[in-house]
């Protein structure tokens, strides 16, 4: 068993053998997550879970390991229906982010893109590009062309 989860064998709750639907009510800056859930009188339990992210306020759907009501574990996030349009913002709070692609990969918003390939071909557009550096702005290459 993981050892940030320990069971309490002397407590006894139903919910046993069930799924239940429970609400992620705290993240702990490990990551850890905290859940509540009907019937249970302990307040706010560690779970475990096998989805990557969630957010306090969540519904969720939970089973418990072995049956033990104060073992759950996350099995994802319950929603009334699919997202149909794309979320207003994304954010990544990473020390370093990596994006691989096979044969290419583009990002693009509007009449802009940045598209690098696999045979090391960058490709910048806009209807206007700027470049700005504090300090110097370097252009190298074998061969440089202005318009």
């Amino acid at each position: 068993m993981h050892k940030a989860m320990q069971c309490l064998d002397h407590v006894h709750v139903e919910a046993e053998n069930e799924v239940r639907i429970g609400v992620v009510v705290a993240i702990a800056g490990d990551g850890s997550p905290r859940v509540e859930y009907s019937g249970n009188e302990l307040g706010p339990l560690p779970a475990r879970t096998i989805i990557q992210s969630a957010r306090p306020g969540d519904p969720v759907l939970l089973i418990f390991e072995k049956g033990h009501p104060t073992c759950p574990i996350i099995l994802g996030i319950v929603r009334d229906r699919f997202e149909t349009s794309p979320v207003d913002r994304l954010y990544l709070d990473a020390k370093e982010i990596i994006l691989q692609a096979v044969h290419s990969l583009s990002l693009r918003c509007g009449d802009s893109s940045l598209t690098l390939r696999r045979d090391g071909k960058a490709i910048v557009k806009g209807s206007d590009v700027v470049s700005r550096a504090s300090r110097t702005n370097r252009i190298k290459g074998a061969t440089v062309k202005i318009n």
